[in-house]
């Protein structure tokens, strides 16, 4: 297909124009990298595939807002996906503090089952054991982008390296999270 050619913001315009070749582009392109996204920081798939949609809803909705000039249209999307896990953690703690001070009632719970409680204590464990064992650079441009919603070229000003040094490190220290918790999923 050679559609797959054009720029992001040749890709956006035509996606916003409602071209349904290129909602299934930007798609195809994005859709897995949001939902990894979204297990990494939500720890659910169902979290997961609504990040997914929610994220496409905002494109289809605050695309006329992307600027090519301030970054790609891959850092643009994971900034929003970033964005609505975010929204997302966020509620869910407001929900956990807002029951628990109501002190309901065990039967009346809505709260996750223990099991999945300690299951998300031991994929927080695991997450930050996985954090510590990334080198301190990759840990400082992975903290800086992700949860300080850094482009990576604000990363490689910040830390003083180059761009494709920064990428380098994020994309590094993404890959090695996933397979230190995957491996530990297997078991």
């Amino acid at each position: 297909m050679r559609e797959s050619t054009r720029s992001d913001f040749e890709l956006l315009r035509a996606f916003l124009r409602r071209e349904p070749r290129a909602a299934d582009e930007l798609y195809t392109r994005f859709a897995p990298r949001v939902y990894g996204l979204g297990m990494v920081m939500l720890s659910n798939p169902a979290q997961a595939e609504d990040l997914v949609q929610d994220t496409f809803v905002k494109l289809w909705r605050k695309g006329e807002s992307y600027e090519p000039s301030r970054g790609s249209l891959d850092t643009w999307v994971l900034l929003i996906a970033r964005s609505l896990a975010i929204d997302s953690i966020r509620r869910r703690v407001l929900e956990a503090r807002v029951l628990s001070s109501q002190g309901q009632a065990p039967e009346a719970s809505t709260e996750p089952d223990p099991e999945h409680v300690a299951e998300t204590h031991d994929l927080a464990g695991r997450a930050r054991q996985a954090m510590e064992a990334l080198s301190p650079g990759q840990r400082a441009a992975l903290e800086l982008a992700y949860f300080g919603g850094k482009t990576s070229a604000e990363v490689a000003e910040l830390e003083n390296i180059p761009v494709g040094t920064a990428k380098t490190r994020i994309r590094t220290a993404l890959v090695k999270l996933r397979d230190a918790l995957e491996v530990d999923r297997e078991l």
